[in-house]
C-alpha cells in the first residue's frame, strides 16, 4: 500500500465531515471508514460484561460504550485496536483509503503514526479539516437524523423534515442519543481539548493539511472539499 492514499477528515461534531466523507469517498472511489461506525460496529456485537486485554490493559466494553453513549471519548488503546484492526483487514484491497473521526486525540494518534507510515508514505497522506462555528454545529446536530438500517445521516431541510423513512434504503429513520444539545455540547468541548491538537502533531510530521469552509450547502461545501483533494491529486 505505499503507493496508496490515506485522506483523514477532521472537523467538529455538525461539521458535515459524514457526508462529505461519503460524498468523496463516491467520488474519488475511496474505501470509507467511519470511527464511529467501526466503533458502533463493535459495540453492537459485544455482549454484556465482555473484556478485551490490549497491550497488557483490560477493557471493559460496558464502560467504553458508556463513554460513548454520553458524548466523552472512547479510551484510546481501544479505539486504536479498532482502527488498526479494521483498516489491516482491509490491506489485501488496492483501494485508496478515507478515514473519518480518527484520531481525535495525541494520545490515539501518537501509536498508530508508525502504523500509517508503515503503509503509506507520509506524501500520500492528505488531511481535510472542516470548519464551523459551535452554534452551527449545535443547530445541525439537534436537527440530524440517521436510518436504522445503513446509519445514513439525512440533511435537515424544508424538504426533509417531514420525512419518516430513509430514501435511500427504507429503513425508518431516528435521532441519536448522541445528537442531544447537553451531549453536543460535552463532544464539542473534547473536539476543542482533545482533538485540535493532533492537527498541530500531524502537521509537524510532514503531513499536508487542508482547511475547508463548512458553510454553506452540501454542495458548496463539497466543492471546496472536492478542490482540496485535487490539488492532492487524488
Amino acid at each position: 500500500m505505499r503507493n496508496n492514499k490515506l485522506v483523514i477528515f477532521f472537523g467538529p461534531p455538525g461539521s458535515g465531515k459524514g457526508t462529505q466523507a461519503s460524498l468523496l469517498a463516491d467520488n474519488k472511489k475511496l474505501l470509507h471508514l467511519e470511527a464511529s461506525k467501526i466503533l458502533e460496529e463493535k459495540f453492537r456485537k459485544s455482549v454484556s460484561g465482555e473484556k478485551i486485554k490490549i497491550d497488557d490493559k483490560d477493557y471493559d466494553f460496558d464502560e467504553q460504550k458508556r463513554r460513548w453513549k454520553e458524548g466523552y471519548l472512547v479510551e484510546d488503546g481501544f479505539v486504536a485496536f479498532a482502527i488498526k484492526e479494521k483498516i489491516k483487514s482491509m490491506q489485501m484491497t488496492e483501494e485508496d483509503i478515507l478515514l473519518d473521526g480518527y484520531p481525535r486525540t495525541i494520545e490515539q494518534i501518537t501509536p498508530v503514526m508508525d502504523f500509517f507510515l508503515s503503509l503509506y508514505d507520509v506524501s500520500n497522506i492528505l488531511v481535510i479539516a472542516l470548519q464551523v462555528e459551535e452554534e452551527e454545529s449545535i443547530k445541525r446536530n439537534e436537527n440530524r437524523r440517521v436510518c436504522t438500517l445503513m446509519r445514513h445521516p439525512i440533511i435537515n431541510s424544508p424538504e426533509t423534515k417531514d420525512l419518516s423513512i430513509c430514501p435511500i434504503d427504507g429503513s425508518p429513520l431516528q435521532k441519536r442519543e448522541l445528537d442531544k444539545r447537553e451531549v453536543i455540547k460535552t463532544r464539542l468541548q473534547e473536539f476543542k481539548e482533545q482533538t485540535l491538537p493532533v492537527l498541530d502533531y500531524l502537521s509537524k510530521q510532514g503531513v499536508f493539511i487542508s482547511y475547508v469552509d463548512g458553510k454553506g450547502t452540501v454542495a458548496d461545501v463539497f466543492y471546496r472539499v472536492l478542490k482540496a483533494a485535487e490539488k492532492f491529486e487524488l
